[in-house]
C-alpha cells in the first residue's frame, strides 16, 4: 500500500516539478484532460516563461548583443542554475552577469558581463528607497554638514566602454560601433521616474565611490587628490547637489 504524502511533501514535490528540479509528484496528480505529467508542465512551462521574460526586461542590452536565439538559450540555462529564492522576480537576475563570465559561448565577448552588471545596477537604482535630497545651496549654507548620497546612486568601474556598448545597444543609430579600447567609470541615480547614467573621470569616481562609506568628506577628496592633483571637490559636491543626489547625513 503506497502511503501518501504530507502537505509538506506535496508541497516540495510540486516545486521540484515545476522547476524542473525532479520528483515523483505525478501519481499524486489529476490530468483533467491531460496526462499528470502533461498538466505538471502546464505550470512548468509557465514559471520559465515568467522568469525569461524577467531576465528579457531586465537585460535588453545584453539580448540586443547577442540575439534572441543566445539569449533565450542563456537565460534557459540561468534559470536552472540560479533559481528564485525570492517571493518575488526582483531579485532573480542578480548573478547574471557573473553567469554570462562562465559561458564558454560568450568569451569572446569580453565586455558582455559588464554590460549585464550595469544593467542590474540601473534596477537596483530604480528600486532604491526615497528621500528627501539637499537644496543645492546646502554647499555655501552648511559647509560643515557631513554628507550622505542618494540610496539610488551605483557605480561602476570597467575595463570596457561600458556605458558606450549599452547606448549603442539599446538605440543604434545604424552605424558600426567604433571603440577605442578604454574603460569607462559610470555613475546611475533614479531621475524621477527614469534611471540616468553618466561616465565620470577617475577622480570624480574614487571621490564619490569613498562618499558612499563615508560622510566625512576629507577621505573622498584626499581619495580624488591622490589620482588628481588639481581635483575640486566643491564643484563635485555641487553637481551633486544639483542632481539631488545628496541627503542630509
Amino acid at each position: 500500500m503506497v502511503t501518501a504524502p504530507t502537505l509538506l511533501e506535496l508541497q516540495r514535490g510540486f516545486a521540484n516539478a515545476v522547476l524542473d528540479r525532479g520528483g515523483n509528484l505525478a501519481q499524486w496528480v489529476v490530468g483533467a484532460g491531460l496526462t499528470p505529467a502533461a498538466r505538471l508542465q502546464v505550470y512548468s512551462n509557465a514559471i520559465a516563461s515568467t522568469q525569461i521574460e524577467t531576465l528579457r526586461t531586465t537585460y535588453p542590452a545584453v539580448r540586443a548583443l547577442v540575439g534572441e536565439a543566445f539569449f533565450e538559450a542563456a537565460a534557459t540555462r540561468y534559470r536552472l542554475r540560479h533559481p528564485s529564492t525570492h517571493g518575488n522576480l526582483q531579485a532573480f537576475g542578480g548573478a547574471f552577469a557573473a553567469f554570462l563570465a562562465t559561458m564558454p559561448e560568450a568569451a569572446a565577448l569580453t565586455y558582455l558581463p559588464d554590460v549585464a552588471q550595469l544593467e542590474w545596477l540601473r534596477q537596483q537604482s530604480a528600486l532604491a528607497a526615497e528621500t528627501s535630497p539637499l537644496a543645492p545651496a546646502t554647499l555655501d549654507d552648511t559647509p560643515s554638514l557631513l554628507w550622505r548620497l542618494h540610496p539610488s546612486v551605483r557605480l561602476l568601474a570597467s575595463a570596457h566602454p561600458v556605458l558606450t556598448i549599452w547606448r549603442f545597444a539599446t538605440a543604434p543609430e545604424g552605424e558600426r560601433l567604433q571603440l577605442d579600447g578604454r574603460g569607462e567609470q559610470v555613475a546611475l541615480w533614479r531621475d524621477g521616474s527614469e534611471v540616468a547614467m553618466a561616465m565620470l573621470d577617475a577622480a570624480s569616481f574614487s571621490c564619490i565611490a569613498t562618499l558612499i562609506d563615508t560622510c566625512d568628506l576629507n577621505a573622498p577628496h584626499a581619495a580624488a587628490l591622490a589620482i588628481d592633483a588639481t581635483f575640486d571637490l566643491a564643484a563635485c559636491l555641487r553637481s551633486l547637489l544639483t542632481h539631488q543626489l545628496i541627503i542630509a547625513g
